[in-house]
């Protein structure tokens, strides 16, 4: 079968092509940098320079042949440059589902939303994600939409963030701080899934080995705290450092600063909205999928073997 994959070069898209090849499809990969390093999968078919935003950059060549489309651009944060959430999560999925529908694709559109996504949620990033769902849905295509909660792998931005986070106080400059700052209280679920987990579901939908016109949350086998989830990341590369709350309301001042004056700033108001909601799943991985997930210690215990039990909290 040939899939093409969207957002290629990305740590989800460069996963999901890996276990894509190694299940015997062709894979395309249409991504607007080029995916390079490990993320460049040998074997796979890569196309860069294409922008979802912008319908021009896409070619009928590029669905030509294509059974199965898996759509994975998303972004976490608005940019500068068009970089917004409505262009690349709205427009950026009408502009793939129309190429799909017009190469009359007969196996499944698999669109990557988000835990929380829905048309009232207090973040834009997902109120996005669900208009871009309802795109799908109403597509006529096949289709199967997946919800993850935090999708976590060594190389991944997540990871990249907690590190950040855990070691520098999410600060735009890198300094060493005496402690870990988190947003709120600390006390909202995470429900954290292992990226090899992820895209063993995404391989069962491809191979028709779980039903088409549904939408599926993906989570791994443990809900964890935020408090939680920054210790783990914390304790994993060895840091000790004392977690400090600090008030949403102070945060969102400083988030605004911020925003107005740096062109990617750690913390957004539209995150700090998103931490009003917990981010847990329905047991639809195990239920429907039949894998058994890593928790997440056992997680970090992947992303961080040397770490041993201090993983542990």
């Amino acid at each position: 079968m040939r899939v093409l994959v969207t957002g290629a070069s990305g740590f989800v898209g460069s996963h999901i092509i890996a276990g894509l090849l190694g299940a015997g499809h062709d894979v395309r990969g249409l991504s607007r940098t080029e995916a390079v390093g490990d993320r460049r999968r040998p074997g796979a078919a890569y196309i860069g320079g294409v922008d979802v935003g912008d319908a021009s950059t896409m070619t009928p060549a590029m669905f030509d042949g294509v059974d199965s489309v898996v759509h994975l651009v998303g972004i976490i944060q608005q940019a500068r440059g068009g970089q917004t959430f409505q262009r690349i999560h709205v427009d950026g999925t009408r502009n793939v589902v129309e190429r799909a529908q017009a190469a009359a694709i007969a196996g499944p559109f698999v669109y990557m939303s988000a835990i929380g996504a829905a048309a009232d949620a207090p973040a834009e990033y997902s109120r996005t994600k669900f208009a871009a769902e309802e795109l799908v849905r109403g597509s006529g295509l096949p289709y199967a939409i997946l919800r993850p909660s935090i999708i976590l792998g060594k190389d991944g931005e997540f990871a990249a963030q907690m590190t950040d986070l855990v070691c520098h106080g999410g600060l735009p400059v890198r300094l060493t701080v005496p402690v870990i700052p988190v947003p709120g209280a600390g006390r909202n679920l995470f429900q954290p899934v292992f990226v090899d987990d992820l895209v063993t579901c995404v391989l069962q939908l491809v191979a028709k080995q779980a039903d088409w016109g549904r939408v599926y949350e993906i989570g791994g086998a443990e809900r964890v705290t935020f408090d939680d989830l920054i210790g783990g990341f914390a304790a994993a590369i060895g840091v000790r450092k004392p977690l400090v709350h600090a008030p949403i309301a102070l945060l969102r001042i400083a988030a605004a600063v911020m925003e107005a004056v740096l062109p990617r700033p750690p913390v957004t108001r539209d995150q700090l909205a998103n931490l009003k909601r917990d981010n847990v799943t329905r047991d639809d991985i195990t239920a429907v999928f039949g894998v058994q997930p890593l928790g997440f210690h056992e997680i970090l215990g992947r992303m961080y073997p040397s770490a041993g039990s201090t993983a542990h909290p």
